[in-house]
């Protein structure tokens, strides 16, 4: 229990100053919280899904295709759970804390309320790690294995046909290059960025919800406004639609809705493109200013809220 891991000896470790071992403490409970809740039960969702695209995917003319659309399938499932573990494991942190009156005994130690909301986000961001972890080694495991069986296939077809070994060496790197790849990893990464940068937004929004279904609600109204916000704004800019009001209209909604068309790099691995490390840590980069504010924003508003 949190109430355990604050108190006693480890209590007067503590001071009325900010605390990275309170943060951590509480970010382990918060872990340790949300795994009780078997919130990764939604990890053998993904688990179904992946085996059922390796093993019923279209058979396309192109063997290079084919994997082509199993990495489509793996990634927009991981995509799509990391979205679903921040905003779903986020909203009930607060509101189960009330629940159980933990908030009011975390608080009542020398606990600064911008640490609780830290501890809160790690232990997300922690699930959303282990959980991208398991989820990636399984992806890259099967896209592995469809594609040597793919490549065992080809080349059984390329020697049986009389072709040489310039022939089989091209295949191999055809199928190579839209199989596995490091790409995949930075995808990874960005795709944890993205949803360590929709945690702090709806931690935000739980900090002034008046439930969780309420956060679950708003949170992901932002997260499709995110995602459409920059092709809107391209369509009133191209037709000059509204004016010069639209211009201060679109910053709004960017300050408030962060813009995931950023952290969009799925298609470009699925094509088995390069994505640079640099451009890598620039959306790393900018996913830490969305959540510093966000977080900053959140302290405020939890600051002298009556709990």
């Amino acid at each position: 229990m949190a109430t355990e891991l604050i108190g006693g000896e480890q209590a007067r470790r503590m001071s009325g100053t900010f605390s990275p071992y309170r943060v951590l403490v509480l970010a382990r409970h918060t872990l340790t919280q949300l795994t009780r809740m078997r919130v990764f039960y939604f990890l053998g969702i993904f688990v179904a899904i992946l085996i059922a695209s390796s093993m019923f995917v279209l058979r396309y003319n192109s063997p290079e295709q084919e994997l082509k659309i199993l990495k489509d399938f793996g990634l927009g499932a991981m995509t799509l759970f990391v979205s679903v573990f921040a905003i779903v494991a986020t909203s009930m942190l607060i509101p189960k804390d009330v629940e159980d009156r933990t908030l009011y005994t975390i608080l009542s130690k020398p606990v600064l309320r911008i640490e609780y909301l830290l501890g809160k986000l790690l232990g997300v961001l922690m699930l959303i790690g282990v959980s991208l972890v398991v989820m990636d080694a399984l992806f890259t495991g099967v896209l592995y294995w469809r594609q040597s069986m793919i490549t065992a296939e080809q080349v059984e077809v390329l020697r049986t046909g009389g072709h040489g070994e310039e022939a089989v060496e091209a295949l191999r790197m055809v199928i190579d290059a839209a199989g596995v790849s490091w790409s995949l990893q930075a995808a990874m990464l960005v795709v944890f960025a993205k949803g360590a940068v929709l945690a702090a937004l709806t931690l935000l929004i739980s900090t002034f919800a008046s439930s969780s279904l309420f956060t679950i609600v708003v949170a992901i109204t932002a997260f499709f406004i995110g995602h459409v916000q920059a092709d809107a704004r391209a369509f009133y800019e191209a037709n000059e639609i509204g004016g010069g009001l639209m211009k201060y209209v679109a910053a709004l909604i960017a300050l408030v809705c962060p813009d995931f068309q950023l952290f969009n790099v799925v298609d470009a691995a699925v094509a088995g493109e390069l994505i640079a490390w640099g451009d890598v840590g620039m959306l790393l980069g900018a996913a830490g200013g969305y959540m510093v504010v966000y977080i900053m924003l959140a302290w405020y508003a939890f600051y002298d809220k009556e709990l």
